[in-house]
């Protein structure tokens, strides 16, 4: 009877601690999704101004380098060209990257039989564009959803999905996004963090184009005058 006593106590510290643990991370998602909603509006109207830079964009282009001298609208002009070469790797060498996590999860939570496997996968896959921490953030959710079916669940979820980071984070990541950010590890979590407190989400999500972009400027005034 004592064994059985002492067994139930330990059941109940685990329980507790896990429970409150879950919770924790549960009011953490939700905190995340109000600021999500209150920058909604934000998110909205990027595609739209996008879209009108690209439909106009030689014309703006044209039109903004006028402002300066002939001497340095050449150089000018060739900065602008290696920004957007640089930007535009980037953003597709992210949405790949994006897709195939999607993919990889959905196959993992379907496997498992975790419940809304289409809205996990394609959300791991949507946090796994912020580097080093996007793909803690996209486990999550799973996890959570895993655990409501049986803790056994969750933690095969948990461990399938950290084989999977690893594979992202040693063999697909540096393959697709390697070249378009050239940068130190530590300089990256810097810039997310530095990110996190500006911007929060949307923050983590920008600073990195940010960053590439003035170090595309960087090095190509570099080149010019040094």
């Amino acid at each position: 009877m004592k064994n059985n006593s002492s067994d139930n106590k330990i059941f109940f510290i685990v329980y507790n601690k896990i429970d409150f643990i879950v919770r924790g991370l549960i009011n953490n998602l939700i905190d995340l999704s109000v600021k999500i909603g209150q920058n909604i509006l934000a998110i909205a109207v990027i595609p739209v101004i996008s879209y009108y830079f690209l439909s106009d964009g030689e014309n703006i282009k044209n039109k903004f380098l006028r402002l300066f001298s002939i001497k340095w609208r050449n150089i000018i002009r060739k900065i602008l060209n290696d920004v957007d070469k640089s930007l535009s790797r980037y953003i597709v060498g992210q949405l790949t990257l994006s897709a195939i996590i999607s993919i990889l999860t959905f196959g993992i939570l379907f496997f498992l039989k975790v419940d809304y496997p289409v809205i996990l996968s394609v959300l791991n896959g949507v946090f796994n564009i912020i580097p080093y921490f996007g793909p803690v953030f996209g486990a999550i959710p799973a996890i959570i959803v895993a655990f409501m079916e049986s803790p056994k669940v969750a933690l095969f979820t948990a461990i399938w999905l950290y084989i999977l980071q690893l594979i992202e984070g040693n063999i697909i990541c540096p393959k697709i996004t390697g070249d378009s950010i050239n940068m130190h590890p530590f300089l990256v979590i810097i810039l997310l963090l530095i990110g996190e407190k500006i911007g929060g989400f949307i923050g983590m999500i920008l600073i990195i184009p940010i960053a590439v972009v003035i170090k595309v400027i960087y090095e190509d005034l570099n080149y010019y005058f040094y």
